[in-house]
């Protein structure tokens, strides 16, 4: 009753002119505080309180969002060679859930323009192209502020002219081209949306670049410090962007890949945009090279040695599995040629899929829990029969988790319709039908804990006898007290998940085509279709829902993460493991291979590891990342975090100050780290 008095009275409050604008402006500070120690929430609401604006529903999407343009403070970053201005304090309330998690088409913005657009719009006299018209409208009105604003105008004249050939031709240099991205990009934040990527850039930027030094407009060096500055420009407003944690951005540029022609297409900037990264070592932006094994040998060198920096990019996404799988799932081939990722590594067709590639977990324990929490769990008198009734709850939970997502609706979205080609084709919303997919994609955990903790079971209560089913779970019941003995017999028994074992990979197999085809018979509002992928950044929130469990995990305890191990394993085993999982239909979200390696070591086998990555490409692995750090430094970090403030660490799919994480997530990669030493 109390919990829904405070939520009635924070929705009157939230809607009084003057009050609702302060609570967004506390919403903000919570976020602000996260990086920033300068003011506490009374000093930050006092300086800022007269720029806090919430924009209300109050009026269309459209309406909504030029209210929003017309009202931001103009806040260019100074010292930068790009015009780039992000009103934190200012935003929009949304009553649904904002589409994000996404990568937009930015070809729209650099080898066409707005005026193409326009003229599209005006093609017909209808709802859709008066809304799109009125966003439209506002960019270009804000664009006219910036030109009014003497102290922008003036410092900011050849980035506005840049901005200003937006609404008129394509991009005619290099520097248009990322002006152009950066301008969009940053409304794409001002309105709300989450996790914004930012495309394929050196495929859609190579022309402009190799025109420029065609010309001589630009040298390499010029290119490679318009690019440092480009990155460093996306990574302001670190916190603002972040998202659960510190880092969380998704602000993920692609890299390299097959082509329609088959064959491997780089460029200069395919090379360029990884070493700037490994320049910066920042934890965001980041990148992501597409493989194959048709890509060069020096594209992957590079690869390496950035990698090897310990910042956790690129990461490799293999082509040779991934378009097949998205092929297989039903996209067109030339849409799957074209792919990027989600926020971290879900793959998607940029600006004409709908995909909300991460919009819930899901979690493989909880059935098995809630099972073995059951009275049918003490009937059982095989693993097969454990299994069976697994299978049961797992289709059960599987309808409980995909019935209310096929419901779902997103907020209306007129702002990422505008630059979305088959919206403007069907003239309809992008979340409303005017997407070519509509398919909505789920990240899963706890694969790992239910292998180990079937293969356990055979063992210590089939083949060796040593204990009944009911004897067992009232230990696990007990959360193991005073089996600590028992707990490290568990966690390190083999063969377990990430083995190359006929027992681990059948398990794993029958698992996932019980739920591949329970997936099948749901949609989406829009008639789309539900995936799944065998990674997820929710290994620490959904493992804190359920009790203990048979692979030696207490209650509360982390999963494993994404395709991994927490039992020291050989990487070559790894990678043979993973490389014979099938990705093909619905189980193409994501999947990636997890794994840490040492400093010292990988500058000692450099050369191995490139072979190492190209034989697991070779072999058919779908994705992977690393993590090059010490567990002593981590430890070292985590006792005195002021010695280590650049430390970068890889979390889930993104990469962020070791210092920014919550105690959990560093514990979690202190003890990854730790075990996986003990394999090399």
């Amino acid at each position: 009753m109390k919990r829904m008095i405070k939520k009635i009275a924070l929705h009157i409050l939230g809607n009084m002119p003057f009050l609702k604008d302060l609570l967004y402006g506390r919403r903000v500070y919570k976020k602000y505080c996260r990086e920033h120690h300068d003011m506490d929430a009374k000093h930050y609401m006092m300086k800022y309180h007269a720029s806090f604006l919430e924009v209300l529903p109050r009026h269309k999407k459209a309406k909504q969002v030029a209210i929003l343009l017309k009202k931001v403070s103009i806040l260019p970053i100074e010292g930068k060679s790009f015009f780039y201005s992000l009103d934190c304090n200012k935003g929009l309330r949304n009553c649904k859930t904002v589409f994000s998690n996404y990568m937009i088409d930015n070809n729209v913005l650099v080898k066409h323009s707005l005026a193409d657009v326009r003229k599209q719009l005006l093609e017909c006299d209808d709802k859709f192209g008066k809304e799109e018209m009125i966003v439209l409208n506002s960019l270009e009105a804000y664009l006219k502020r910036c030109r009014h604003t003497p102290e922008i105008s003036d410092r900011f004249g050849k980035q506005l002219d840049a901005i200003e050939s937006l609404f008129s031709r394509p991009a005619d240099s290099l520097f248009e081209g990322l002006q152009r991205i950066l301008f969009f990009n940053q409304f794409l934040w001002q309105t709300g949306h989450k996790l914004n990527g930012l495309g394929h850039l050196d495929w859609i930027l190579g022309d402009l670049y190799e025109k420029d030094i065609r010309q001589g407009v630009l040298t390499r060096d010029e290119v490679r410090l318009m690019l440092k500055d480009f990155m460093t420009v996306l990574h302001e407003y670190y916190w603002f962007k972040s998202s659960v944690l510190m880092g969380d951005t998704g602000q993920i540029i692609i890299l390299g890949g097959m082509g329609e022609n088959r064959k491997y297409i780089y460029n200069d900037l395919t090379k360029m945009f990884i070493e700037v990264s490994e320049e910066l070592r920042l934890p965001d932006p980041k990148v992501l090279l597409r493989c194959s094994l048709d890509m060069p040998e020096d594209i992957l060198n590079i690869a390496v040695k950035c990698i090897s920096t310990g910042i956790g990019a690129p990461l490799l996404s293999n082509d040779d599995v991934v378009i097949p799988a998205m092929c297989s799932f039903g996209y067109d081939e030339i849409d799957a040629v074209n792919y990027g990722t989600a926020a971290c590594w879900e793959p998607l067709a940029p600006g004409i899929s709908c995909d909300q590639n991460n919009i819930a977990p899901f979690n493989f324990a909880l059935p098995l829990v809630k099972l073995l929490d059951s009275q049918d769990f003490e009937n059982v008198s095989s693993i097969q029969g454990l299994l069976e009734l697994y299978k049961l709850e797992l289709v059960s939970y599987v309808h409980e988790v995909l019935e209310p997502l096929s419901l779902l609706q997103f907020e209306c979205d007129p702002l990422m319709s505008l630059v979305s080609l088959s919206a403007l084709e069907k003239r309809r919303d992008f979340t409303e039908g005017g997407a070519k997919y509509n398919h909505l994609g789920l990240t899963s955990v706890g694969m790992g804990t239910v292998v180990n903790s079937l293969l356990n079971l055979q063992r210590l209560v089939f083949d060796e006898k040593r204990y009944t089913f009911h004897d067992l779970n009232e230990i696990r019941k007990q959360n193991f007290a005073g089996q600590d003995q028992l707990v490290q017999e568990l966690k390190g028994a083999l063969p377990c998940y990430g083995c190359d074992d006929q027992r681990v990979l059948l398990l794993t197999h029958e698992i996932m085509q019980t739920v591949s085809i329970e997936f099948e018979k749901y949609h989406t509002l829009f008639g789309g279709r539900f995936k799944i992928g065998l990674s997820s950044p929710s290994y620490i929130g959904e493992a804190e829902k359920i009790g203990a469990t048979f692979d030696g995990r207490r209650s509360r305890e982390p999963f494993s993460v994404h395709i991994s191990s927490n039992t020291a394993l050989p990487t070559t085993e790894l990678l043979s493991f993973a490389s014979q999982l099938d990705y093909n239909g619905n189980r193409l979200n994501g999947n990636v291979i997890d794994f840490f390696a040492t400093p010292n070591t990988m500058k000692q086998n450099m050369k191995k590891y490139v072979a190492l990555l190209r034989a697991g490409v070779k072999q058919g692995i779908f994705q992977l990342q690393m993590n090059v750090v010490e567990s002593k430094t981590l430890i070292a970090a985590k006792e005195h975090p002021e010695k280590f403030p650049q430390l970068v660490v890889r979390v889930w799919g993104f990469s962020a100050y070791f210092n920014d994480l919550p105690d959990e997530y560093k514990d979690v990669l202190i003890a990854r780290a730790i075990e996986n030493e003990k394999a090399a």
